[in-house]
């Protein structure tokens, strides 16, 4: 035999209460979802807003010839996003930009430009550091850099440089 006190509660909800847990005789019904026929139109709506995404310009002089610290540029190329050599996931990737410096030492630096700054922001908070790399977010960018045998000062300078200048891209906001 069942005892407890029945407790009737808004919109229909009835809870027989005999100790713990609850037992809910009449949930309640969720209400003010959309209809069946509506959900094609709700898909082609999601379908068509991901669509209008609008790639992340890079500013075209992200990585000058000659860079702040003493740094002379001997490569720059994009890389595929298949080609990321980076655990970024590639689904997120709207453009790589590599770039190879020597100087006071040598570092490859890549630009990831990312959908969105909230991702760029995620990644930044769950990269792995490792030796002899730096790594940050700015805006919908984030930028992995490493180096060899590197002066730290001038290091310091040309990743300053490389923040200004994706700042200004993103219209000077972190």
């Amino acid at each position: 035999m069942i005892t407890g006190v029945r407790k009737k509660f808004g919109a229909g909800l009835t809870v027989l209460s005999r100790g713990w847990p609850w037992r809910v005789s009449n949930p309640p019904q969720v209400k003010n979802l959309p209809h069946k026929k509506h959900l094609p139109y709700i898909v082609l709506i999601a379908i068509l807003l991901a669509a209008c995404h609008k790639p992340v310009a890079l500013p075209t002089d992200l990585f000058p010839k000659d860079a702040a610290g003493g740094w002379h540029l001997t490569a720059v190329r994009d890389l595929p996003a298949s080609e990321s050599p980076d655990p970024v996931p590639r689904d997120v990737i709207d453009r790589i930009v590599a770039a190879s410096y020597e100087g006071p030492g040598k570092l490859d630096a890549r630009v990831y430009a990312l959908s969105a700054s909230a991702v760029a922001f995620g990644l930044a908070q769950r990269w792995r550091p490792s030796a002899d790399t730096v790594f940050f977010d700015k805006g919908p960018f984030f930028v992995v850099i490493r180096w060899q045998s590197a002066d730290r000062k001038l290091l310091q300078e040309f990743v300053a440089d490389l923040e200004k200048r994706l700042a200004a891209a993103n219209g000077g906001k972190k």
